[in-house]
């Protein structure tokens, strides 16, 4: 499936809000990423004198799309889920907020919008943790129920502002313990048992 549109949704796990010093939102707050910046290559390659964070999340595959989703009926219009990072440049992003300017450049290069091979929807695989680990050093851990808006108000809320098409994906937020990647790090993405990736991070110097 093409992909169309790549969003995503910040603050969505109280402990990450906390650790970045925000407050958690009332309503969700959504950003994009361009679809160029999607990768599901084994390597994560790092641009060029620039300091890259990991941000560890569940990602919604949209396989029919609609507006006005009904919270009830989102899981429908879901085909896939699979686990992703959003990488991201932290001292420009935060140079971003400072001057209140959109954050797009921040989360949007080549390689930061990273999948692993998306999965058919199932509930009971998907309400296990799933975690990154970082040279063998866990990291990262989270579960969807830790949610503050679960995948459906998600889509529900998105939908009802501007259509969702097929192959739209969104990015649904990440846990605490983000922190910054360096050039030979191992990474492993998995849930419960599984281990759903592996990435080698490499600098585009080398």
């Amino acid at each position: 499936m093409k992909i169309t549109n790549i969003y995503a949704v910040g603050r969505n796990y109280a402990a990450h809000a906390q650790e970045m010093g925000n407050k958690v939102l009332e309503e969700p707050i959504f950003f994009q990423k361009s679809s160029a910046s999607l990768s599901d290559d084994s390597v994560i390659t790092l641009p060029r004198g620039r300091e890259i964070h990991h941000e560890l999340e569940i990602v919604t595959s949209i396989g029919k799309g609609g507006n006005n989703i009904q919270v009830d009926d989102a899981w429908t219009h879901v085909d896939g889920l699979c686990l992703g990072l959003d990488l991201t440049d932290r001292p420009l992003q935060h140079k971003f907020k400072e001057g209140r300017l959109p954050w797009f450049l921040a989360k949007s290069f080549p390689g930061s919008a990273v999948i692993t091979q998306f999965d058919p929807l199932d509930l009971n695989v998907w309400s296990r943790d799933f975690w990154l680990t970082i040279n063998d050093m866990e990291v990262q851990r989270g579960n969807m129920d830790q949610m503050v808006f679960d995948i459906p108000a998600l889509i529900a809320y998105l939908s009802a502002r501007l259509p969702l098409t097929a192959g739209d994906l969104i990015y649904t937020g990440t846990p605490s313990g983000v922190g910054l990647l360096e050039s030979g790090d191992e990474m492993i993405l998995g849930l419960g048992e599984e281990i759903k990736g592996k990435f080698r991070v490499k600098s585009a110097d080398k």
